[in-house]
């Protein structure tokens, strides 16, 4: 068989070398990697590509209070390499031979080798890439150009690290909700006050609010709510590329892994549940707010019996390019398979100051026109 070529082309994770092989092409031996185009393992040197054996089993919700007491899958089933940022705490797993130099998350170089770990959750699914390497990496150049007040330099540092395909590690949870709220609804109304203008007495309209108390019943059902089980990836940022088309989970497979990173999961089942209740209870406060009647309402009480509560854990694909600018991370996130973007990025103080002027400078001008 003759060598195989290093470094590896178009994979989710940096240069790997022809030592360690997991899923050799059955044509010529090389690695496969999974390929979002073709929705198989290709080979990225002969083109070969090998579907995945398709499976009748669904990733299925287990009842919360089964799996806070069942036994786990632990590991992920094939060989991987494991490192830690020593800066947001991610431990990012790849491909042995893979060699890692900045963390995916928040770029830093501050990375270490950690031991794999044989005992952490193991996902019961994962959704596979759909969207690939050029497609996510033109949607981040897209927005980076058309970014306002931001520093001339950014094009420049954004691009430090490569656009990384990551698996990230998260819990969704459904449940069924039995809401009763109480509150005070507000009804607004005009009334013709006196009042004295430039001397003269004269009637103006005011908006008054009458409150009276009111009362109803909301049932409220949730779907597949997501909570991130990452360190590297913040909820707020990952809430912005939702919704991930989770009817289309897989069940777990390494093979899916193969040229792309994944992380282990950082946050267990209890603080999981806290924080998809917390997020479930402020879609039920906006809900039950809605059926206040009148045109405004205050101290809404809600009291929510849950029941139906069930749970699943899964791998979700994002693509990232993170960097540092002026000793902070800022991140640029694409969904793996909706291709919906969101990022955050820095501002220029500089350039905000200059527009705030030239705003003052054409009130004054109009000021005196006028």
């Amino acid at each position: 068989m003759p060598p195989v070529p290093s470094p590896r082309p178009e994979t989710g994770g940096e240069p790997v070398s022809a030592k360690a092989r997991k899923f050799p092409c059955g044509a010529c031996g090389a690695d496969v990697v999974w390929h979002p185009g073709a929705a198989a393992l290709k080979c990225p040197y002969c083109g070969n590509e090998t579907a995945l054996p398709t499976s009748s089993d669904q990733v299925v919700e287990r009842p919360l209070e089964e799996a806070l007491q069942a036994p786990r899958s632990l590991g992920w089933g094939a060989e991987r390499k494991s490192v830690k940022c020593t800066k947001c705490g991610a431990t990012t797993t790849f491909d042995p031979g893979v060699s890692a130099s900045r963390c995916a998350f928040c770029a830093t170089p501050a990375v270490v080798e950690a031991p794999t770990m044989s005992d952490h959750v193991r996902p019961a699914g994962l959704l596979p890439f759909a969207v690939d390497r050029n497609a996510a990496s033109k949607s981040f150049r897209s927005w980076v150009s058309g970014l306002w007040f931001r520093p001339n330099d950014l094009k420049t540092k954004s691009s430090v690290t490569a656009m990384q395909g990551v698996y990230v590690p998260f819990w969704t949870f459904d449940a069924l909700t039995h809401n009763r709220w109480t509150a005070e609804a507000g009804h607004h109304y005009t009334v013709q006050v006196e009042a004295i203008e430039n001397g003269k007495r004269v009637l103006r309209s005011e908006t008054r609010t009458r409150w009276q108390p009111a009362a109803g019943f909301l049932e409220k059902a949730f779907d597949d709510v997501p909570v991130p089980a990452s360190k590297g990836l913040p909820p707020g940022l990952a809430r912005g590329i939702e919704p991930f088309p989770t009817g289309g989970l897989v069940p777990y497979d390494p093979q899916y892994l193969s040229g792309f990173l994944a992380e282990e999961y950082a946050v267990d089942l209890p603080d999981a549940v806290a924080a998809a209740k917390e997020r479930m209870t402020h879609d039920i406060y906006a809900a039950c707010g809605a059926q206040v009647p009148g045109d405004t309402h205050r101290n809404l009480q809600v009291s929510t019996a849950w029941s139906g509560l069930t749970c699943k854990n899964a791998l979700l694909p994002v693509w990232i390019s993170a960097y540092e600018y002026a000793g902070k991370p800022f991140r640029f996130l694409v969904n793996g398979v909706t291709g919906k973007v969101d990022g955050n990025a820095p501002f220029s103080a500089v350039k905000i100051a200059l527009a705030v002027a030239a705003v003052i400078a054409l009130l004054v001008l109009f000021s005196k026109l006028g």
